[in-house]
């Protein structure tokens, strides 16, 4: 072989390598021209026409007439006009209505009690409880990923129809959050279903990725009507209508089962299968029911419910927080089951209509696009408050505190005792308790009003009773008898002491009086000599004027001499009258006797000092003698101090303008004498030269 044909044997080798590479192969060993549809047949011709130009059979559906098959494109042309045939369709893909990665896991769930969780309480589901409808004995499909093992839940069963596993267990997470928000156990741990007694099977047809076929929804939904379940929830979707799909829930709701569909979380139209009308549409509210943004809407919606926040069961015996329409589907579950087992002898369209009285409206008045009839809320039967309490009584009451008790109704129903205090929450007091409660911390002497409300188990309300009670006054503080007694006895020695002492300063204040008398007295005697003294003086000088006014020539007739004398005269007038103004008077003295009334001095020691003629000494001698009375007078102290600077005051003030007017009488006398002798020296001896 040439070198040149064996370059073109090994090109031609590796282009049909090539075009083998590039070849089209359907998955699972698929023909090129192989594709998986679904196909609806007529009659049983039409059946076999299928089958036999199927290269595999997925699935022979029993419960509507088509076939899932694998079959050669080429071979679908004869169908379309063979009337025998109904239609053709491709497997279309369908998937979770949320992802698991919506779902965070939570640590614990210990800080609420499962009873206590927003969905829950929000939904009225204890209400139903209370009556006794759990959902028990009802069969719910659970058509999603699977349901994982987890204590919180009971599994009565499962199916697989995805092609990788016989197991329904879940690989996703999905389908186990779902089927906790419908049947978690009611045990106090975790978290609580809306249907906790409800008989829960996993039917996995989504894979690991939330992802499936509409084969696979088709035959789980199939297993659901010949295993004998009462309702099914599909938290999923697709945009793409699906005959046969719709067909197999037709048959299904035809069959007597509830269908329950989440409408979506793309925020726009309804997506399939919860727009078909054999399918309860369900959106999602808030926890203020308002709409949630991702939540899609339309005129499908039939009912709304939880999606935000949502706590259920997870993976690997774990809690989970999710929001999407797929948690708000399963609570319509839920509440179907307990309503179903409420009234067993209802149709599913019954029972469908019945949830609408279990419905708070929402939004426009009546059916709307956003929640459809409305919340769903369980609205128990008995709508009677239970009796209020009696024989309320006041067991004790002290200055801040009061003790009241009661007896509770006798209704089957009740449930608790709130206690309002001036209409502000006090407590709540529970069916098995002790029927009193203790308040503490009031005012003394304060009325107070409480008001009792009873209500049962489906939060029917009492109007409530009210009852007034009074705390007591502040007790005065006890004294020991004792105690008092003795104090009697030391108040009425301190008063007897006082007593005593009081009249022994009263005896030293009619002393001082006395003294003070004497003093006035002596004053009064002093003044009188010393003004005779001064008259006897001027006199005296009067005469010595006249004596030598008599010694010189007179000029009683000259005519020029009458006008001097009459001015000598005028001027001794005047002197005179000067002189008596200056003199000491009876006011001054009688002052003087008023401002020493109260002080207290010695007699004997002032008129000793007033014959010495030592004034001020003895004064100030005085002072430090009554300085030392005073230490021995204790009571009197301050009075005695008060007195003696008063009286010494106005004899220093006294003494002082004495002196002060003798010196001016002095001098006036003096210059008026000398005045007068050269007035008449000047007349003599201008008369000498005249």
């Amino acid at each position: 072989m040439s070198k040149v044909t064996f370059n073109r044997l090994m090109c031609l080798f590796f282009s049909v390598l090539v075009l083998i590479s590039f070849h089209p192969v359907s998955s699972y060993g698929m023909d090129s021209n192989d594709v998986e549809v679904i196909i609806g047949y007529e009659n049983e011709a039409g059946r076999q026409l299928i089958l036999e130009k199927s290269s595999e059979l997925e699935s022979d559906f029993s419960s509507i007439a088509a076939v899932a098959v694998t079959i050669d494109r080429n071979s679908l042309n004869e169908f379309y006009e063979n009337p025998n045939i109904t239609y053709i369709e491709n497997n279309k893909a369908i998937k979770l209505s949320n992802t698991a990665q919506t779902i965070t896991e939570v640590s614990e769930t210990d800080s609420v009690k499962e009873t206590e969780h927003w969905n829950i309480q929000s939904t009225g589901a204890p209400f139903a409880w209370a009556e006794g409808f759990t959902g028990k004995n009802i069969n719910i499909a659970i058509i999603d990923t699977g349901i994982a093992p987890h204590p919180d839940l009971k599994i009565s069963g499962g199916h697989s129809t995805v092609n990788y596993t016989t197991e329904w267990i879940d690989d996703n997470g999905h389908g186990t959050h779902v089927a906790g928000v419908i049947g978690s156990l009611r045990n106090d741990t975790g978290v609580v279903g809306i249907a906790p007694e409800s008989n829960l099977y996993a039917v996995k047809a989504l894979d690991a990725d939330g992802e499936g076929e509409v084969v696979n929804v088709m035959k789980a939904i199939e297993w659901s009507i010949e295993n004998n379940m009462d309702i099914i929830n599909l938290s999923l979707g697709t945009d793409d209508d699906s005959e046969p799909l719709r067909n197999m829930l037709d048959h299904a709701y035809d069959s007597g089962l509830l269908v329950v569909g989440a409408s979506g979380n793309d925020g726009n139209s309804v997506t399939y299968p919860a727009k078909y009308e054999s399918v309860i549409g369900v959106s999602a509210v808030d926890g203020r029911l308002n709409i949630t943004w991702f939540s899609a809407t339309g005129p499908e919606v039939e009912f709304s419910a939880p999606g935000i926040n949502i706590i259920s069961t997870f993976l690997n015996g774990s809690y989970g927080m999710g929001s999407g329409t797929s948690q708000a589907s399963p609570h319509v579950t839920g509440m179907l089951a307990v309503l179903k087992q409420k009234f067993p002898q209802m149709t599913n369209s019954e029972l469908r209509k019945e949830l609408i009285n279990h419905s708070q409206d929402l939004g426009k008045a009546g059916r709307d696009p956003l929640y459809g009839h409305g919340f769903i809320t369980y609205t128990p039967d008995d709508q009677i408050a239970p009796g209020e309490v009696t024989n309320i009584k006041l067991n004790e009451a002290t200055s801040d505190s009061l003790s009241i008790s009661w007896e509770n109704p006798a209704d089957d129903d009740f449930a608790f005792v709130e206690i309002y205090l001036e209409d502000s929450y006090l407590t709540t007091v529970e069916k098995g308790n002790e029927s009193v409660y203790l308040v503490e911390g009031l005012e003394a002497d304060t009325e107070y009003a409480f008001a009792f409300y009873t209500e049962d188990h489906f939060g029917n309300q009492s109007e409530g009773t009210v009852f007034i009670a009074r705390t007591e006054a502040t007790e005065p503080d006890v004294v020991d008898e004792a105690v008092m007694e003795d104090e009697a006895v030391v108040i009425k020695e301190k008063a007897d002491e006082k007593t005593s002492e009081n009249d022994e300063v009263g005896k030293k204040q009619n002393t001082t009086e006395e003294i003070v008398n004497e003093q006035v007295a002596l004053v009064r005697e002093k003044d009188s000599a010393a003004e005779n003294q001064q008259r006897s003086s001027t006199r005296e000088e009067q005469s010595s004027e006249q004596e030598a006014v008599s010694a010189l020539p007179s000029f009683a007739n000259d005519s020029k001499g009458a006008p001097v004398e009459s001015g000598m005269i005028a001027k001794e007038n005047e002197v005179n009258k000067e002189v008596s103004s200056n003199k000491p008077t009876a006011g001054r003295t009688s002052q003087v006797s008023g401002r020493a009334n109260a002080a207290p001095v010695d007699s004997d020691k002032i008129n000793a000092s007033l014959n010495a003629g030592e004034n001020k000494e003895n004064i100030s001698d005085l002072e430090e003698n009554e300085a030392e009375k005073k230490e021995q007078i204790e009571l009197s102290q301050q009075a005695d101090d008060t007195l003696d600077e008063t009286l010494d005051e106005t004899l220093d003030e006294e003494k002082t303008e004495e002196k002060e007017n003798e010196n001016k009488n002095i001098f006036v006398r003096f210059f008026n004498f000398i005045g007068n002798l050269f007035a008449t020296l000047f007349n003599w001896i201008g008369s000498l030269f005249s």
